[in-house]
């Protein structure tokens, strides 16, 4: 298995909901660490009508590959058809890279 640093994004309709996601995230050993950022203001083409609402995104930090946790996000997620992006990055600060090792005993 590669042992690669990621983050994931995702946006979820409210609190609530991003919590619980975060939650099975990590009862789950999916995700070490899942930072929450509350009221964006998303604004979006529907029906060729612009639409706008408020969300709560999630930057979901694992080594897990995309396909694992798109699959575990799907089940979870009370959206149709969440956004889960990998944002590519490097390496974090190797006190934080120790750290999250750490804490998955690897």
């Amino acid at each position: 298995m590669e042992k690669k640093f990621r983050i994931f994004y995702t946006t979820s309709h409210n609190t609530i909901d991003a919590e619980d996601i975060a939650n099975h995230l990590l009862k789950s050993s999916k995700a070490i660490c899942v930072n929450i950022f509350e009221n964006i203001n998303s604004f979006y083409l529907e029906n060729k009508k612009i639409k706008s609402q408020r969300e709560v995104a999630l930057f979901i930090k694992t080594l897990k590959k995309k396909k694992e946790i798109e699959r575990f996000i799907k089940e979870v997620h009370k959206y149709d058809t969440p956004i889960i992006v990998e944002i590519k990055t490097g390496q974090p600060n190797q006190d934080y890279l120790n750290w999250f090792l750490n804490e998955l005993k690897i």
